[in-house]
């Protein structure tokens, strides 16, 4: 056997913005509130200040997705557990007893360099990417938590990146592994993980860099040009080396990607529209902090450009990219955490029915980390929390035209001379716009891992309901659905002023099969004369429900879905009535 290298070049376009952290600048908390402003969380950059994507970060994201599939499908790859841990080297566990180490891995993922052409720099960063804010909601009071303003780097979608990973099989002629010793992988192991990978990346299963519950990350294989290139040689004779030297890299290899079946992930498309149009706010460009805060999810209002002045600087809409040209997008963060409120706040109103308000905890101090924390077990299960990644994926929603804008103007009465108040004029800039579907990921596999951890015994026993459990967070995301179907819940910012309605045509749910839960497609009715789209919701969710079965911990009273509203951790919580008694 001789050594055999090979290089993989994959080129990919991004999917979705794109953020993989670096070193963050340290944030001075000592100043005022009113004087904070935002510090942005840079992108990894290389020794000269180059925004990168760290072959580490790409390297772990392939190694978890790849170690997932084989989960799911066994050996059906033509890769064991032990053979992908050759390839991919030690992960710090040596084994039982006297299990010899691992090698070092005989994959290199190499860094990919962004496409930063148009992007300007500053004096302390040589090239600056646009950055997108968001903040928190304060569950009790409604506005913007306290310390809960963020900021990242990112490469916006549609941008073309070439992932470049070289591997090295087999040893020299003549030379033999020592006694005890791990062979290395072999021309066939390396040709098979990079068949798997490519089929990984083809079938959206691999995501770059952080944010991914908020849709961040996604990338797809170039349509543009060859998607992906594998060549090879054996360096160990002067002809080989030769063509490992050569401007091809070695001989082509055809490498056939895996079929790995799709996402593996439950997918929910929503057609729907506006009547009153949609506005998440970009930043304002003058640097105060109000402004600052008018372009965050938030929605509150943009500055007047004087206070003398009768004509404003008007709130605009956030853009997918930093262009004008870029479509108008409703971010997948903010549709997020609309949901999670109010998945919070029907899981609550359950819980409240059971139980005295007055043992209720008091969330008007508490921060919005520690508001998180609280949710109740589903709640978590399907958005995270502070320990744990939640199942719930919100893809960002573009529009698919801008349509007509208007200019929407309005201002703050004075309270005590009945008039218009001094400096409060403000205007947003409001487009009528057609929007693609808002589509919602849930990932099946993590859900159920969150549900068996929801479950586990205190001594680490897994409880055997965990599919009931995870259909339970199904039925409740459902009631969330059914709520935004019938209207009841906006979307965006300006709320409370009657903006970000939403009028729901058509829900579809696929890919349920792994919870038992059959394929939805739901219309509204045209003419008004059949069922509502809410009621058609609550007869597939009744459907569900009546296959979970109750939770024995949740004590009396509890019955389908909503026993799992108490986790493990909480106390099994019983009827009022029977605690009074």
């Amino acid at each position: 056997m001789s050594v055999t290298r090979y290089e993989l070049t994959v080129h990919l376009v991004t999917d979705a913005p794109l953020h993989s952290g670096g070193v963050d600048e340290v944030v001075d908390r000592s100043r005022d509130p009113e004087d904070r402003t935002t510090v942005a969380r840079r992108f990894a950059r290389d020794g000269c200040g180059r925004p990168v994507l760290t072959g580490r970060s790409v390297k772990g994201a392939l190694r978890a997705a790849c170690q997932r599939f084989r989960e799911e499908h066994g050996d059906a790859v033509g890769l064991d557990e032990r053979e992908l841990q050759q390839l991919w080297g030690d992960d710090g566990t040596h084994g039982a007893g006297s299990a010899p180490p691992l090698r070092a891995s005989a994959i290199t993922v190499h860094t990919v360099e962004l496409p930063t052409e148009g992007y300007e720099g500053n004096e302390e960063h040589k090239i600056v990417l646009p950055t997108r804010m968001g903040n928190a909601i304060d569950r009790y009071w409604g506005s913007a938590g306290d310390t809960a303003l963020f900021e990242h780097e990112y490469l916006p979608r549609g941008k073309e990146l070439a992932l470049t990973i070289t591997a090295e099989a087999g040893l020299p002629d003549g030379v033999e592994v020592p006694q005890g010793d791990v062979a290395p992988p072999g021309p066939e192991q390396v040709e098979k993980l990079f068949a798997l990978i490519i089929g990984l990346i083809k079938d959206g299963r691999v995501a770059f860099g952080g944010r991914q519950n908020a849709g961040w990350g996604r990338v797809a294989l170039s349509d543009s040009k060859k998607a992906w290139t594998l060549t090879k040689a054996e360096p160990g004779s002067r002809t080989g080396l030769e063509e490992w030297l050569s401007s091809a890299g070695g001989r082509l290899v055809d490498v056939d990607p895996v079929d790995c079946g799709g996402s593996g992930r439950m997918r929910i498309e929503i057609t729907w529209d506006s009547p009153t149009g949609i506005l998440v706010a970009e930043p304002q460009d003058d640097g105060s902090q109000e402004e600052a805060n008018a372009g965050a999810a938030d929605g509150s209002a943009g500055e007047a450009e004087s206070a003398d002045s009768e004509e404003t600087k008007p709130a605009r809409p956030l853009r997918a990219g930093p262009e004008e040209t870029d479509p108008i997008v409703l971010p997948g963060s903010s549709v997020r955490g609309a949901l999670r409120t109010r998945a919070t706040r029907i899981a609550r109103t359950i819980l409240l029915a059971k139980k005295d308000p007055n043992t209720e905890a008091d969330w008007s101090g508490a921060g919005v980390h520690e508001q998180l924390a609280q949710d109740p077990s589903l709640v978590r299960d399907l958005f995270g929390s502070t320990t744990h990644r939640g199942a719930l994926t919100v893809l960002d929603t573009l529009a698919a035209e801008d349509g007509p804008s208007r200019k929407v103007t309005h201002n703050a009465g004075d309270r005590w001379t009945g008039g218009v108040a001094d400096g409060a004029l403000y205007s947003e800039e409001v487009y009528d716009s057609t929007w693609n579907s808002i589509v919602l990921e849930l990932d099946l596999d993590r859900l159920l891992t969150n549900a068996r951890a929801g479950l586990e015994e205190p001594g680490g026993q897994e409880d055997s309901r965990g599919e009931d459990r995870s259909r339970a967070a199904f039925c409740l995301l459902g009631l969330v659905l059914a709520e935004l179907a019938a209207g009841t819940l906006p979307l965006g910012s300006r709320g409370t002023r009657g903006m970000g309605q939403v009028e729901v045509k058509a829900i579809a749910v696929t890919g349920g099969k792994g919870l038992g839960i059959e394929n939805w497609s739901l219309k509204a009715s045209e003419d008004g004369t059949g069922e509502s789209l809410p009621r058609l919701i609550l007869k597939g969710l009744r459907d569900v429900n009546s296959g979970i079965e109750r939770n024995p911990r949740a004590g009396a009273g509890w019955e389908g879905w909503s026993s799992y509203l108490v986790g493990s951790s909480e106390r099994p919580l019983e009827d009022k009535e029977e605690r009074d008694a």
